[in-house]
C-alpha cells in the first residue's frame, strides 16, 4: 500500500501540497489516497487543511515534499493564519511508527504534528488498518462542529422556545441593514440541494448555527475563525459543490489569496460578506442577488449590509433560559455585536 492509503487509514481526506513538493503525486497515488489540494503559501496550506480536520476528514495534511505537518481539530485552535513556532520534527521509521504517532496525538489533544516519514512511501501497512469514509455528511443533514441548541428543537425546551420567538420576530424584520436571522432565512430559502455553507466562528457563525435550518444543501459551522470557513467551502466546491461562505469581512491577505486559488481550481464559490456594505435596501434584493450567485459560476462576493446588534438576545437566550426573553425589536446590546459574543461565550 502507498503511503496515501496510510493517510487515508488515519482519517485524512485531503493532502495539502506546498510549491516545489514535486514527489506529492507519488506520495498520494493508489487506488485509496487522499484529494491532493495545491496551495500557493504556507498559511493558505494551513488554513485549508484546519478546514479539511474540522470538516471530518481526520487530521488536517500539508505535505511539503519532505515534511509531513498534521492539524487537528481542538475547542480553541489558535489563529489558524498564524503559523506558529516550528515545533520540532519526528522521524517516523515505519507506517507502525506514523500510526502510533497520531493516536498519541489524538490522545494528548495536541494541535499540530510535524512528521518526516524515512521508510519507503509503498511500505506495507500493519494489518487489519481499517480505511475509513472520508466522503462529506449526507446531503439535506445540518451538522455543526459544536452542537447546540436551534429555535427548531423540542418545543418542552424553554430554550428552543425563546430562540423560536427570537428568530421569528426578527425574521419579519426585512429592511436593511438586515439583522443576522433575517440575513441567515434568505440563505436558508434559496440554497440549492448542492449547496454547501460553511461559516466560522464569531457573531455570523452563531447565528447560522442556531437560526438557518434550511429545507435542501447542508451547513457546517466550524469551531475556528478568521478565513477557515474560506477554505471549507472551498473544499465543499472541490467535491462537486457549492461552497458558501459566511464571513464578517471582506476577503483581503489569506482570504483574497483562497479565493484566487477557487478561480484557478475552477470552484464554484460564493461568498457573503456579512458587514457594512452592500447596496442592499430589503431581505427581497438579498435573495435576489443569492439566486443569481448560486446559479452562476466561478467565485462570487455578495456584500450584504448585516446589523449584529440582536446577537445579544440569541446569547442571552443560549445562556439563561429561564428568564423571559426582551423584545427583539427593542434590545440594543452593547453596540460590539463581537464583544457580546465574546462575553457570554
Amino acid at each position: 500500500m502507498t503511503f496515501g492509503e496510510l493517510l487515508i487509514s488515519v482519517g485524512t481526506g485531503h493532502l495539502v501540497t506546498l510549491p516545489g513538493s514535486r514527489a506529492a503525486r507519488t506520495l498520494a497515488a493508489g487506488s485509496a489516497s487522499p484529494r491532493l489540494v495545491p496551495a500557493p503559501d504556507e498559511i493558505c496550506a494551513r488554513l485549508i487543511a484546519l478546514a479539511a480536520a474540522e470538516l471530518d476528514h481526520g487530521p488536517g495534511a500539508c505535505w511539503d515534499g519532505a515534511v509531513l505537518t498534521l492539524l487537528f481539530p481542538t475547542d480553541a485552535p489558535r489563529d489558524p493564519a498564524v503559523p506558529g513556532p516550528r515545533g520540532p520534527v519526528e522521524e517516523v521509521a515505519t507506517p507502525a511508527e506514523f500510526l502510533r504517532a497520531v493516536s498519541a496525538a489524538r490522545s494528548a489533544g495536541t494541535h499540530e504534528i510535524r512528521l518526516r516519514p524515512t521508510f519507503r512511501l509503498d511500505t506495507p501497512l500493519p494489518d487489519a488498518v481499517p480505511l475509513p469514509d472520508t466522503t462529506f455528511p449526507t446531503p439535506g443533514t445540518h451538522v455543526t462542529a459544536t452542537p447546540g441548541v436551534t429555535a427548531d428543537d423540542t418545543a418542552d425546551n424553554p430554550i428552543s422556545r425563546r430562540l423560536a420567538e427570537i428568530v421569528g420576530t426578527l425574521t419579519a424584520q426585512d429592511e436593511a441593514p438586515l439583522n443576522p436571522a433575517r440575513a441567515a432565512a434568505d440563505l436558508a430559502e434559496t440554497l440549492p440541494t448542492s449547496g454547501f455553507v460553511v461559516a466560522g466562528a464569531g457573531p455570523a457563525g452563531l447565528w447560522i448555527e442556531h437560526a438557518m435550518r434550511p429545507a435542501h444543501g447542508r451547513v457546517r459551522v466550524l469551531r475556528a475563525g478568521g478565513p477557515v470557513a474560506l477554505a471549507g467551502a472551498l473544499l465543499a466546491g472541490l467535491h462537486g459543490d457549492i461552497g458558501v461562505a459566511v464571513v464578517e469581512d471582506p476577503p483581503v491577505g489569506p482570504a483574497a489569496t483562497l479565493l484566487h486559488l477557487a478561480s484557478a481550481l475552477d470552484v464554484d464559490l460564493v461568498v457573503e460578506v456579512w458587514g457594512q456594505r452592500g447596496g442592499l435596501r430589503r431581505a427581497a434584493d438579498h435573495r435576489q442577488r443569492l439566486r443569481a450567485a448560486l446559479r452562476g459560476h466561478g467565485v462570487r462576493v455578495i456584500e450584504v449590509p448585516v446589523d449584529f446588534t440582536s446577537t445579544k438576545l440569541l446569547v442571552d437566550a443560549l445562556t439563561d433560559g429561564t428568564e423571559d426573553a426582551p423584545d427583539a425589536k427593542d434590545s440594543a446590546g452593547t453596540g460590539d455585536p463581537q464583544a457580546d459574543f465574546e462575553q457570554k461565550r
